[in-house]
């Protein structure tokens, strides 16, 4: 299973999950030029993708759903679904732990605690590979026991330091409330057996309230594995190993 970044953040979220048959695009909130041409970069167009997922209608993770449902099925909550625009025909309404087969993806869907209605993570199976991804984006938490599961790769969020935020701002105490702070991924990251875990993803950094660095120590220490921060522009940043 091959992980690529193609964007992370507040302003946009967009990551290729494939093997040697499929190739999934999870989060489409790139325009769709820029889009295009940083999946170009890594030589994989449009045409050749088996499906998106989508986890919830806001911009950051939506802006190109009507564009690249022309070429994939768009597979989101029929509450997702109800507000982005899709292709007709496109639409693929996903249920929760519902698997969702493509030819060698499976794709099991869960809710997660955001600020809008039918916000989904992902688990994703690659049977090809005997691969397991836990795709966790926006929620403050992750409200379900993980614990007896093993995952050979984890993305999640990992949006802000608490002792970083200026509570006094408006759009900063919605963060606090919507999104996951290092705390709450170590924490939730503690509770997990991680002995399968080839590496850790953190998506989602809040500019102006994370310290990247920091994530990525404070994660490696904790997990004693091979953390990585998911770009703004693309790709991924390592720090040392601890």
């Amino acid at each position: 299973m091959d992980i690529i970044c193609l964007a992370s953040s507040s302003q946009a979220n967009a990551y290729i999950i494939r093997n040697e048959v499929d190739t999934l695009l999870v989060e489409c909130g790139l325009d769709f030029k820029t889009l295009k041409t940083r999946m170009l970069k890594e030589r994989i167009v449009l045409s050749r993708l088996s499906a998106v997922a989508v986890t919830h209608h806001h911009g950051d993770h939506s802006r190109s759903s009507d564009k690249v449902s022309l070429f994939a099925p768009l597979i989101a909550s029929k509450e997702t679904l109800a507000n982005i625009k899709v292709a007709r025909g496109a639409e693929f309404p996903a249920t929760e732990w519902q698997p969702i087969t493509l030819p060698t993806f499976t794709i099991i869907p869960f809710a997660v605690d955001h600020d809008c209605e039918g916000a989904f993570g992902f688990i994703i199976n690659d049977t090809l590979n005997k691969d397991s991804l836990l795709f966790i984006n926006d929620t403050k938490f992750v409200k379900y026991d993980f614990s007896n599961h093993q995952f050979d790769h984890i993305m999640i969020e990992c949006n802000h330091n608490d002792e970083i935020l200026d509570r006094a701002d408006v759009r900063t105490q919605r963060t606090a409330k919507a999104h996951m702070s290092l705390e709450t991924v170590k924490l939730t990251l503690s509770k997990m057996n991680l002995s399968k875990t080839k590496a850790i993803y953190l998506m989602h950094l809040s500019d102006s309230n994370s310290d990247q660095e920091r994530m990525i120590k404070e994660v490696q220490e904790l997990t004693g594995k091979p953390t990585y921060v998911c770009l703004k522009d693309g790709g991924v940043a390592s720090g040392a190993i601890y």
